[in-house]
């Protein structure tokens, strides 16, 4: 889905950018450093199939006038059609937006679509933050012989799988990074919100689990 406005903008001192997805495989547009790190976050989410930026134009009344609302990012899954709107925590603050995203989130669920803004506190938080910045270099790196059945099987007769045990089950001297690699590429998923390591529970990404 290609952007409904123009989103790169070339104003002076504004910083912007394009971020290629993994997950859409296609490149998306962002123009703050906040949304692209949102969108390294979304295409790191196994329960997020797809993702799309200014995806389309919203008509809504405020303050007695029509306005016209621009999504951020639309992403869609089993949890259905969810927008998300990209905001510093000090913008969010401001009187008008206090007003007017309450507004346009009634909008939203009349049409079927659920709305979620994401600050700096949101995006930027530990240690998801971090979690993301070591698997995000390995989302478009070719991922290690990979036996879904073999994973299977193991977390079924131990209860639960580590990441250590997926790098013994690898084998072939392989390491954390290889281990990260699945993860990054959507076959295996760990909750981002706890430390990633050794010892951290995976289990495989069609198995439900938590965002």
């Amino acid at each position: 889905m290609n952007p409904v406005r123009q989103v790169v903008s070339r104003s002076k001192g504004r910083v912007h950018g394009l971020y290629y997805s993994r997950k859409v495989k296609r490149l998306l547009p962002w123009e703050s450093q906040l949304e692209r790190d949102a969108l390294i976050i979304l295409d790191l989410i196994p329960e997020v199939d797809d993702i799309a930026v200014q995806p389309f134009k919203l008509n809504y009344q405020f303050d007695g006038r029509e306005r016209v609302y621009f999504p951020d990012i639309l992403i869609t899954g089993d949890f259905g059609r969810k927008v998300i709107e990209v905001k510093p925590k000090r913008d969010l603050g401001k009187p008008e937006n206090l007003k007017r995203f309450p507004v346009i989130e009634t909008v939203l669920a009349e049409k079927g679509y659920q709305f979620e803004i994401w600050t700096e506190d949101d995006i930027r938080r530990e240690p998801r933050s971090s979690n993301v910045r070591s698997l995000s270099p390995h989302r478009l790196s070719a991922s290690p012989e990979f036996d879904a059945s073999r994973f299977r099987s193991y977390s079924e007769s131990a209860g639960s799988f580590l990441i250590q045990d997926v790098v013994e089950i690898i084998g072939e001297e392989a390491t954390l990074d290889d281990a990260l690699t699945l993860v990054a590429t959507g076959q295996l998923k760990l909750n981002l919100d706890e430390k990633i390591g050794m010892k951290s529970s995976v289990e495989l990404a069609d198995e439900g689990g938590k965002k």
